[in-house]
This record gives structure tokens, sequence and C-alpha cells, in this order.
């Protein structure tokens, strides 16, 4: 097994010889939410020889494939970072954003995404840079964004709004610590209430021959 829990044997030969390295994204899969919320991941296939991404019985001639499943914000942020830390690089334009994605807009960034990817994947500093190893998964076991947190923030969740299908905004769910107050409240209220009936007891009977 490789490191990655989805990657595969893969006997085909590698395009990008001088990389090692072949990435494309192929299709990608609508997700449906709540209240016709949802948004869109785009499958990004690798097929890969760089060791980064096999485990020691490997070997080195081994080719191996896999695919990891991104939405448009988080190739958004890798797009961002590489073009910060490779300038020189003239990456292809990223897809625009837009209020409401339809199909086409869809269909559109899948292909736009897949030029970024296959540009990438031939360049030998995008290829091996510590960005695309994180965003491919070689460096955590769990899916995390880069800022080291597991839960996306709330401006995040807004930024996602280019990717939901969404025409309503679910209500929030009543405020859960409010509720639970109110039940500690209530359990408090009927715990004073037995004490002092039992402090009623004990002053009708000192001895406590009733209660015993």
């Amino acid at each position: 097994q490789c490191l990655n829990s989805a990657c595969i044997f893969f006997p085909r030969q590698i395009q990008n010889t001088h990389t090692g390295l072949d990435l494309s994204v192929p299709e990608y899969q609508e997700i449906r939410g709540k209240m016709m919320s949802g948004h869109v991941e785009y499958h990004v296939v690798v097929v890969t020889r760089l060791a980064a991404f096999k485990s020691a019985k490997h070997k080195p001639e081994d080719v191996v494939q896999f695919m990891v499943s991104k939405k448009y914000s988080e190739i958004e942020e890798l797009y961002q970072r590489l073009a910060a830390r490779y300038p020189q690089a003239s990456l292809p334009l990223l897809p625009r954003k837009v209020l409401f994605v339809g199909e086409a807009d869809i269909c559109e960034r899948r292909a736009m995404f897949n030029d970024i990817m296959k540009f990438i994947s031939k360049d030998e500093d995008l290829a091996t840079s510590p960005e695309l190893l994180e965003f491919l998964g070689t460096k955590c076991t769990s899916a995390i964004d880069f800022k080291g947190k597991n839960i996306p923030d709330d401006k995040e969740e807004e930024d996602e709004e280019n990717e939901a299908l969404d025409f309503f905004k679910e209500e929030k769910t009543p405020d859960l610590i409010s509720q639970l107050s109110s039940v500690e409240n209530a359990k408090k209220g009927k715990k004073k209430e037995e004490e002092e009936e039992e402090e009623e007891e004990e002053d009708l009977d000192p001895l406590g021959i009733i209660r015993y």
C-alpha cells in the first residue's frame, strides 16, 4: 500500500517523465445538501512514480494512481499559494467566481481546472512543491486546510457560496447553549424544591424517627 489509502498500482507509463507526475481533472460530482444547498467536488486524478506518494514496499519504477476530491475554494487556495511562491510560472487562468453556479459554469470550471493541473504536473518546480504535496495529501491522513484546522471558519464558509447550488438560506437552529441552560435551570429548581421539602420534614421530625 502507498501513503494514500485510495492509492492503487497503475501499470501505465508516466506522460511527464521529467517530473514523474501526471495530473488531470476528468470529472466532477455534485454533492447535494439540505434546503436545495450543495457544492461541487472536482476529482483530481494523480498518476505518479514520485517516492513521496509511495510506501517503502514500492519499487522506484512502480507507478501508482489515486484520486482526491477538491472544492473550488481548495483549488483556488492552492492556485494562490503557487502563484505567490512561483511568480515566474505563468499559470493558466483560474475560473471566475459567480454568485450562482450553473451546469455550464461547472463544466467550464472542470476544463479550466484540468488545464491548471496539467500545467502544474509539467513544471518541475510546481510538481514537487510543498504546496502541491500537501494539497494531494502526502503530509496528512485526513482532510485539513492550509491553516492547520479541521473546521473551516465563517469566512471560508462564505467563500464557498460560489460553489453552492442553493437559492435559500437555511434558518439557524435554536441556540444549543440556551437550551442546555434552560434544562439545567429546571433541574436546579426541582432539586431546590426537593431540598426544601426535606428540610420541612426534618423540622417536623427532629429526631429522625419518621425517616428511619
